[in-house]
């Protein structure tokens, strides 16, 4: 199933985009939506990055929404402070839950 962001939500860039010199975390405002068949991403056109009347195109998996963002954010402040060994264990957890989650789908 697709993740339909909408417009005029603020999303945050899920990886730079040394292309517009804009980096992951960077704030914007959905101003289009373009829809795509199912098998295709659909794509998105955004503004604001504190630079003005600069609009750029990207696709779904290149946004997250700010409550995702903050999420993760809180999560890797959590993991930075974990020994080496409980990253170890918590990698071979993350693995197994992986795996699980690919098998589950391929039920649906």
């Amino acid at each position: 199933m697709k993740v339909k962001h909408f417009l005029f939500s603020q999303v945050v860039l899920a990886q730079d985009l040394p292309e517009y010199n804009l980096k992951r975390g960077d704030l914007a405002t959905i101003v289009e939506h373009y829809p795509m068949p199912e098998e295709e991403e659909d794509g998105y056109s955004l503004e604001g990055f504190d630079v003005p009347q600069v609009t750029i195109e990207v696709t779904a998996s290149q946004i997250i929404p700010i409550a995702q963002w903050h999420r993760e954010e809180m999560i890797l402040g959590k993991l930075r402070q974990l020994s080496e060994a409980k990253l170890l264990q918590l990698e071979d957890f993350l693995d197994f839950l992986w795996q699980k989650d690919k098998v589950e789908q391929k039920n649906i």
